[in-house]
């Protein structure tokens, strides 16, 4: 028990985006505080087991690792607190290293990987094997790519809470305990040196660290938010569902009215203000802003259109946020000046109108956290675009077909060098290249002059065509580096009239200041890197959700895998596995790029 204790002082973070299987108990406050003697279970179909299973280190090593984290967490346990996690370089080296070389022994088959994985976390945690109900078809390559963003986003101690946390909320509903968290780690790191006999010293310290982390991160976030979420969901599902209940009589009643009176429309709509006015959320906040006497103005509008995405978002803080900065396109262009605070009295008076029975203290709470939180995100983002939007017009105008055509060069030398295995799947003609880096710099300048829906509808064709590509998405963020230092290059180059040393407040969040004679560079570059940054993010999201066992086995050509696929799909669902897959509102068909692809 000591060492256990002294590895979770030593929190190290999970390893890429894989979901871990630490997440599979439903965390409740009745625990909090205390070291749970059981943990983690993971959930089948969001979650990857990447993070909790790698403790397979000898004693010896585990108590001297875990001693030199004591000092730094003396006094929290496991699940006690969610603080960052610094690893060191050599520590972020050694796990990367074995996760290659481990690549490395199974062929370089990331799907076996994930499978294996998949496979150590069932044995590890017999005891609950049914709560895993995903095909683990569908699970193997969502455990691989979690595994590699955890990897990546390791260096960046911010950016790995974040992610952590994000996977976190998809384990609210498993009970984690720190027990499950041990047999995961021990599991794994069996399996990665069965596989990879000589690991560099050290290794099994670095991934229990990680995943000791991971686990009491998702401990910690099922106890402080595991109830607010619960409410949230049962609320929202209750208004959702009494909401077409009632339109649904509505229109009945309007149609048997209107052909006792033979006054259709007339009928339709009174029956429309009698009910569903006071049913539908946004009818409903609607009527509130007309009681408070306020106008419902344009930003309003456009965010109770997708106050229903936001709502489904709020567990999981990255596509919160990435939600977040496409609405905030709309918003700017819909009002000049937004207070977010207006709408939070006419949210909570509809929400108080539609749960009369279930509402009280704790649903308000839960609600208010709700809004301060997609309040802050939004506050944030409608600046960063306001005050780049600007600076994109202008640099896209100031760019001339001899700094173009170095771009389009310039940015795949720098490309292959930051991430040599890309030149196997770039392998187009010079043309082809070209037009694609004319697209990259395309999808900047739309993203701040097109409709948000527009362009994420662009952006999720784009991304569904990348999965029958079958491209990997550990190479978006070397591709998207190299853009913007190749872009930063070109800015730089531009003449710059402007001599003052004056020290100006920074436009995208008047948080630092800086020299004006800086400003406009800095402003293009950033604006770009965001735009860019947000791109990438959006088509990285589409491949992990459109990377279907089906999909994958048509890239490899593989009928072997793709029978094995179909066995563990639903007999009702197996026709459609192989005629569709969603991403949003658009779709794509893999019978229809196997045979476009010639993989028959």
């Amino acid at each position: 028990i000591s060492l256990k204790a002294q590895v979770i002082r030593h929190h190290p973070t999970s390893e890429a985006r894989v979901q871990h299987p630490m997440a599979d108990a439903k965390t409740t406050g009745a625990n909090e505080g205390q070291p749970a003697p059981e943990t983690i279970e993971q959930q089948p179909a969001e979650e990857n087991l990447s993070e909790t299973q790698e403790l397979g280190e000898s004693d010896a090593e585990v108590a001297s690792q875990g001693q030199a984290s004591t000092n730094q967490t003396e006094g929290s346990g496991f699940g006690e607190a969610m603080t960052v996690l610094k690893m060191t370089l050599t520590e972020i080296t050694l796990l990367r290293t074995s996760f290659d070389l481990l690549l490395q022994s199974l062929g370089n088959d990331r799907e076996a990987v994930g499978d294996a994985i998949y496979g150590t976390k069932i044995m590890a945690l017999v005891a609950i094997k049914d709560s895993f109900k995903t095909p683990r078809a569908v699970m193997s390559l969502r455990f691989f790519n979690c595994f590699r963003l955890l990897l990546e986003k390791a260096e960046d101690f911010d950016e790995l809470k974040i992610y952590v946390e994000t996977l976190a909320f998809k384990h609210l509903n498993l009970e984690i305990t720190e027990l499950r968290v041990g047999r995961v780690q021990d599991a794994f790191l069996e399996l990665l040196n069965q596989n990879v006999p000589n690991l560099p010293p050290g290794t099994n310290a670095a991934w229990k660290t990680m995943l000791s982390y991971c686990g009491s991160c998702y401990r910690f976030v099922g106890d402080t938010y595991g109830e607010r979420l619960r409410i949230i969901k049962e609320d929202w599902t209750v208004v959702q569902a009494s909401a077409k209940e009632k339109e649904e009589l509505a229109s009945k009643q309007s149609k048997e009215e209107a052909g006792e009176e033979g006054d259709d429309m007339v009928k339709e709509e009174s029956v429309k203000r009698e009910g569903a006015e006071t049913f539908s959320f946004g009818r409903m906040c609607a009527f509130s802003n007309e009681v408070m006497g306020q106008k419902t103005e344009g930003w309003m509008e456009e965010l109770l259109k997708v106050f229903h995405v936001l709502v489904d978002m709020i567990s999981s803080p990255v596509h919160l946020q990435e939600e977040c900065d496409l609405l905030a396109i709309n918003l700017i262009v819909r009002s000049q000046s937004i207070e977010f605070e207006k709408f939070k009295p006419v949210m909570l008076a509809a929400l108080r109108s539609l749960l009369p029975k279930q509402w009280s203290t704790a649903h308000e709470n839960a609600w208010e956290w709700l809004w301060s939180t997609v309040a802050r995100n939004l506050r944030e983002s409608t600046m960063k675009v306001r005050a780049f939007k600007p600076y994109n017009v202008k640099l896209f105008s100031t760019l001339e077909e001899e700094q173009l055509d170095r771009f389009r060069k310039d940015v795949y030398t720098d490309f292959f060098n930051r991430a040599p295995a890309s030149q196997d799947l770039f392998k187009q003609s010079q043309t082809r290249l070209r037009y694609i880096a004319d697209r990259v710099l395309q999808s900047s300048s739309d993203l701040f002059q097109k409709n948000k829906d527009e362009t994420l509808d662009d952006l999720s064709a784009l991304g569904l065509r990348h999965v029958g590509y079958g491209i990997p998405i550990e190479l978006f963020g070397p591709f998207v580096e190299s853009c913007v230092t190749i872009m930063g290059q070109l800015i730089s180059d531009f003449p710059n009239d402007n001599v003052s040393t004056k020290l100006v407040w920074c436009p995208k969040d008047n948080a630092h200041q800086i020299a004006e004679k800086d400003l406009r560079e800095h402003m293009m570059i950033e604006g770009f890197r965001w735009s860019i940054g947000l791109t990438a993010r959006v088509l990285v999201r589409t491949i992990m959700d459109g990377s279907t066992a089906v999909m994958q086995a048509i890239h490899l050509d593989n009928p072997t895998r793709l029978r094995r696929a179909l066995l563990d799909a639903p007999r009702s669902e197996r026709c459609v596995w192989q005629l569709a897959v969603m991403v949003g509102s658009q779709s794509i068909s893999p019978l229809f790029w196997s045979l476009r692809s010639g993989a028959h």
